[in-house]
């Protein structure tokens, strides 16, 4: 979808402009898409000066050719595509691709006075054509269906459509004038994309189901038009937008997986710090870089059938360049990943709950005693995802399972805590860190295993005469991990060797226990600097801490991996600029009336406030909370904080974070892990 980043602002007509739309195209192919809309200026072919719209777009119609087709100047089914048009459209297909026209029913169309009659002179705006009347109806369809056959389009985006007119046929003509519309285009070109927007989450699934697929954050994407989760990676923003939505149609209006809408990644702002809505090259560079493994996953996580790819590094050439080869696998392979699992993946239904503070969320898709869990902690601080294996989330059948982790670290076995395998029943509480995604796949596991099996860690355990031998074990630097080992039964160990060292472990029945403690600092992703404590209605926070070497390193590391030269502008937002170190102040429900005070080393600080929107709009939405641009701290060395807040709502206050800091590994141990 173009549109979110922007491409309006590209006139085509021009060599630079097109060099730029190219860029997108190229990319897009190179992610795994078939489809892209295609919604560029075009100055060849339409002008801003005759648009007839209320919201000023219709030049981005029909491929650049939507005005012409109002005034009846261009007719598909008469006229010859324009070359230059039909170049841009042939350079698509030569990439695998295929464009979705962007089209708006809703237009003061000409042809026939009878489907305007109701406005009177009036027309134009929001004032267009009766979508009930059957005339319009057969023209519109013919219209369609011809453009497709003319220009090989591979769908359409629908949007602008008023089914609720007063003045005009009864609304339930005019809805029902609108599902026949889709439905008879699906039975003419069944094998189009047709993409819902405006109105169509109040349509109705029976409306949804001739075809097409509601807005995927129940309103428009543009980051000012819905309730920003607190977090200052925008993807990870629009990611929990769009599972709420999700479990919204799911639960509420009983939407089927096929048609769930995807969401990945955001829309960029398009509107300047002084409110003015820009049609000039504006905000080119914007990808989040952090953010957009989190996005991708929570999309397919619920519309696996129905992926919506948004902003992507096109535009801008150094984001183009920047993104690695590496990002681009990842992205196809779980593109692929879910047409390999489709039939499976039409069972994905929520668990849990919606996405909310304090809790984790997700969804399941299983098939007697297979599937997989997505689960998801929208949280900055560590949480538990809770559930149980049954049929609460679509398990029926099987004896003894394995859970295995797919993401982040691919092949890590979970295990029930004194038993590692888990039954069918039991109650699984699995630990989420800071604003991350974990997926799993539950598969039958046979009992008993002929030979050992680790759990809790990726790495290599064998059993040598009385010695358990764990090798290339590897935790995250600073913390605690609790190992399991399911032994051939019968077997008896008298010693444990980890990673070369020996340590205790603890044996009852078939199971050894480990605890691993790994060397260095903790300090990872939403690194908190305060505890949770539900009481705490407003005061002040204190506190000390220590900041290792090794962040500052990974930090410099973030900035020579994304060579992106960034203005002052645009580190306005906060998930570009991934170089710096952020401290952010979580606050539940955020208000911009909340005045809060930071002082590190009895040094004040400057609280900055936050937006998805970036410059501020429509802050009830949009406002994120307060965070601090860190100083250059010494590293190593202790460094004392205070936190000062007004009253608040006991359990408002989340906590203290650091961001853009993610999670290192080590293999190295303590001596004194037991």
């Amino acid at each position: 979808m173009p549109w979110c980043e922007n491409d309006y602002q590209i006139d085509v007509a021009t060599p630079a402009g097109w060099a730029e739309y190219r860029r997108i195209i190229d990319r897009a192919a190179e992610l795994g898409c078939q489809y892209t809309l295609f919604t560029p200026a075009n100055a060849r072919w339409s002008s801003l000066d005759e648009n007839r719209d209320a919201w000023g777009w219709e030049n981005l119609l029909f491929f650049a050719l939507g005005q012409k087709i109002r005034e009846g100047e261009w007719v598909p089914s008469r006229d010859a595509v324009p070359a230059d048009i039909k170049d841009m459209i042939d350079y698509g297909r030569g990439r695998g691709l295929k464009y979705l026209a962007y089209v708006y029913p809703s237009l003061p169309f000409l042809q026939n006075p009878e489907w305007t009659r109701w406005a009177g002179d009036k027309l134009g705006g929001y004032n267009a054509v009766d979508t009930g009347v059957r005339s319009f109806q057969d023209w519109w369809l013919g219209t369609l269906v011809d453009f497709i056959r003319k220009t090989g389009a591979g769908g359409f985006s629908f949007d602008h459509w008023w089914i609720g007119y007063d003045k005009a046929s009864s609304k339930y003509a005019q809805w029902y004038g609108c599902r026949r519309i889709l439905e008879e285009l699906r039975r003419r070109v069944p094998d189009i994309v047709m993409d819902g927007r405006q109105q169509y989450m109040n349509f109705g699934p029976w409306t949804w189901l001739a075809g097409s697929y509601p807005h995927p954050t129940t309103t428009d994407e543009q980051p000012e038009s819905f309730t920003a989760f607190p977090d200052l990676h925008t993807d990870r923003v629009s990611a929990d937008r769009q599972r709420f939505s999700a479990w919204k149609y799911r639960i509420e209006r009983f939407a089927p997986p096929e048609i769930m809408p995807g969401f990945m990644t955001h829309q960029t702002e398009r509107t300047d710090g002084a409110g003015v809505m820009r049609r000039d090259r504006f905000r080119p560079r914007d990808w989040d870089r952090l953010g957009w493994r989190y996005s991708v996953l929570s999309s397919l996580a619920t519309a696996p059938f129905n992926h919506t790819v948004s902003f992507i590094p096109a535009r801008d050439e150094e984001e183009f360049r920047a993104l690695s080869e590496a990002d681009k696998t990842w992205f196809r392979g779980w593109l692929d990943w879910t047409d390999a699992h489709a039939a499976l993946l039409k069972r994905v239904k929520p668990i849990i709950g919606p996405p909310m503070l304090g809790r984790c969320d997700g969804t399941a898709a299983i098939d007697g005693d297979h599937g997989f869990l997505f689960l998801f902690n929208p949280n900055y601080r560590v949480l538990a995802a809770s559930f149980k294996l049954d049929a609460s989330i679509g398990l029926t059948g099987g004896d003894a399972f394995l859970l295995k982790e797919i993401h982040p670290q691919a092949g890590t076995l979970h295990g029930k805590p004194g038993q590692g395998y888990w039954r069918f029943g039991d109650a699984v509480s699995l630990t989420l860190g800071a604003t991350s995604a974990l997926v799993v796949e539950i598969v039958p596991a046979p009992l008993p295993a002929p030979t050992p099996v680790l759990f809790g860690a990726l790495g290599h355990v064998f059993l040598k005469g009385e010695t358990l031998e764990l090798s290339g074990v590897r935790g995250e630097i600073g913390t605690e991990r609790t190992l399991l080992v399911a032994l051939p039964h019968g077997a008896r160990p008298a010693k444990a060797v980890l990673n070369g060292r020996p340590v205790r472990m603890a044996l009852e029945k078939d199971v050894a226990t480990i605890i691993a403690d790994f060397a260095g600092q903790a300090f990872g992703r939403g690194h908190s600097l305060a505890a949770y404590d539900p009481a705490f209605a407003g005061g002040t926070v204190k506190g000390r801490f220590v900041i290792p070497a090794r962040v500052f390193e990974q930090l410099r590391k973030n900035k020579d991996s994304w060579p992106v030269a960034y203005t002052e502008d645009d580190l306005k937002a906060t998930w570009l600029g991934i170089h710096r170190l952020l401290l952010f102040v979580q606050i539940a429900e955020p208000d911009e009336a909340v005045r809060a005070a930071l002082k590190i080393d009895g040094t004040p600080v400057a609280l900055i406030k936050a937006y998805n929107s970036i410059y501020g709009h429509e802050p009830k939405r949009t406002f994120l909370g307060v965070y601090a641009d860190v100083p250059r701290l010494d590293a190593g060395r202790e460094h004392a904080f205070e936190l000062t807040l007004p009253a608040l709502a006991p359990g408002r206050f989340q906590g203290l974070f650091f961001e853009n800091v993610e999670p290192e590994f080590t293999a190295e141990i303590r001596t004194e892990s037991r």
